[in-house]
């Protein structure tokens, strides 16, 4: 009987043939996770690694402009719901995705902002009703822009309040374009930047937490050119 010790397998698991100069990638342990919790883990890593390889490809900033675009003006849905899974991906470049969403989101609010100003009867005001603003509740804020207006839209980006909303309501209130566009600049810029900043700071260890979990080889972040 040899006096080695018995090798259960698991010290050669996830190793690679080095005969061939092949990177070796160990096996993390306590990867394999079954049940919902898993299940749940790899789903999110299959996304993350799929949006990383879209960022890789120059697509990003286009796909997180246009989505700012589309739910700036009329389409409902959360404003980093683009930005947030592509900056996790990459986080070496989140700053430059959140230039785009800036100028995407800035965009759309003067879209909405237009609709209000030109064409409220026929599309704004229904778009109001649609998200729940009601034509008294609407009257009654006439005072607050016609006082506050420019203030309002600058809360509005950093707030619960809904952008869109608001920026319908500042175009069908007379708000004067060059307080509106300066003051939705400036406050989609501040909520991307802060976002971005969470993101680089926490998403590298979010990805490394997410490959030790689901035994893979960690999504790699490629920096900025």
């Amino acid at each position: 009987m040899s006096g080695q010790p018995m090798n259960d397998g698991k010290e050669d698991q996830g190793r690679t043939d080095r005969g061939g100069g092949d990177v070796t990638v160990p096996a993390v342990a306590g990867g394999d996770h079954e049940g919902s919790g898993g299940r749940l883990s790899r789903f999110v890593y299959r996304i993350l690694a799929r949006c990383h390889r879209w960022a890789e490809s120059g697509w990003g900033g286009a796909a997180v402009a246009g989505w700012g675009l589309l739910q700036g003006s009329v389409v409902p849905g959360p404003s980093d719901a683009v930005l947030i899974p592509l900056g996790i991906a990459d986080p070496g470049r989140v700053f430059r995705l959140a230039a785009w969403a800036t100028l995407g989101a800035t965009a759309g609010g003067l879209i909405a902002y237009t609709i209000g100003l030109t064409s409220f009867d026929q599309l704004g005001r229904p778009l109001l009703e649609l998200m729940g603003v009601s034509p008294a509740r609407l009257d009654a804020s006439r005072a607050a822009f016609a006082r506050h207006g420019w203030q309002l839209v600058l809360l509005s980006t950093i707030s619960p309040l809904s952008t869109k909303a608001i920026c319908l309501a500042a175009g069908a209130f007379g708000v004067p374009a060059w307080q509106f566009a300066p003051a939705l600049l400036v406050g989609r810029g501040l909520r991307f930047l802060a976002v971005a900043l969470v993101i680089r700071l926490a998403g590298p260890q979010l990805l490394n937490w997410l490959s030790r979990r689901v035994g893979r080889v960690p999504i790699t972040s490629v920096s900025p050119d």
